[in-house]
Order: structure tokens, then C-alpha cells, then sequence
């Protein structure tokens, strides 16, 4: 069941990420201000370590229910089987990549986040300003 997951959730990261794509690259999106490169970048990093995260995952699963489908388990701490051999290498060193890779991509997509509100916001202050400016100067002209 987890891998079935695990495979819809890689399925939808890339439909998802051609989606964006196509989105970056039409040429109605172009009209004014070109491909926007640091955003296809960024998506590219993010799919990619998306995409290297779900593979990690997926192997892990791969050597639990494999390599250590008997796995004895310990007396009241682990279950035997895949699940105890998942839960007693989860504070050893093969699990801190997907962790840091889990990190960093939350890292950007909240960063990513965080740039566009505060784009949107300076965007809506100048616009304001220049629109005070307008009304003001329009209105000692007429004085």
C-alpha cells in the first residue's frame, strides 16, 4: 500500500512539474519580460530533489521488505519484519539524506513563497505611491 503511494505521489510530482513547465515556456507568458529563468531553475531544483527524495524513500522500501523481510525484531522494542527493521534504522545514518533532502525542498518551497508576497507587496506600495504622486500633481495643476 505504501508503495502504491509512494508511486501516485512521484506520478502527480511529475505531471505537476510539465505542467509548470509549459506554463514557464508559452509564449503568452513571454509577451513581456521573456522566460523567466530563475524560475525554471527553481523548479528544476525542486523537482529534482523532489524526485531523488521519492527514489531514496522508494529504495529504503525496497531494502526493508526485500533484503530484510525476516528481520528477527528485538524483544519489546521492535516488531519483526520490514516495519521493526524500518523503525530500527530510523536513527542511523541511511535515513539522514531524505531528511535533509524533506528539509531543503520545504526550505525553498517556503521561500519561493515568501518572495513572491513580498514582490506582490513592494509591487502594491510603488503602485500606491505612484498613484498618490499622480493624484497629488494632478491636483495642484488644477489649483
Amino acid at each position: 500500500m505504501y508503495n502504491l503511494f509512494v508511486w501516485l505521489i512521484l506520478g502527480t510530482l511529475i505531471v505537476l512539474f510539465f505542467q509548470c513547465m509549459v506554463a514557464l515556456f508559452n509564449p503568452i507568458n513571454q509577451r513581456s519580460a521573456g522566460v523567466k529563468w530563475g524560475l525554471v531553475s527553481y523548479t528544476v531544483t525542486m523537482f529534482s530533489i523532489a524526485t531523488v527524495l521519492t527514489g531514496m524513500a522508494l529504495n529504503l522500501e525496497s531494502i526493508s521488505h526485500i533484503d530484510n523481510r525476516e528481520y528477527p525484531g528485538i524483544e519489546g522494542e521492535f516488531f519483526p519484519g520490514p516495519i521493526g527493521y524500518q523503525l530500527s534504522i530510523w536513527s542511523g545514518v541511511l535515513v539522514i539524506p531524505p531528511r535533509l533532502m524533506f528539509l531543503l525542498n520545504n526550505w525553498l518551497s517556503d521561500g519561493l513563497l515568501v518572495s513572491s508576497i513580498l514582490t506582490h507587496v513592494m509591487c502594491s506600495v510603488g503602485s500606491s505611491n505612484a498613484s498618490n504622486a499622480v493624484l497629488s500633481s494632478s491636483f495642484t495643476d488644477a489649483t
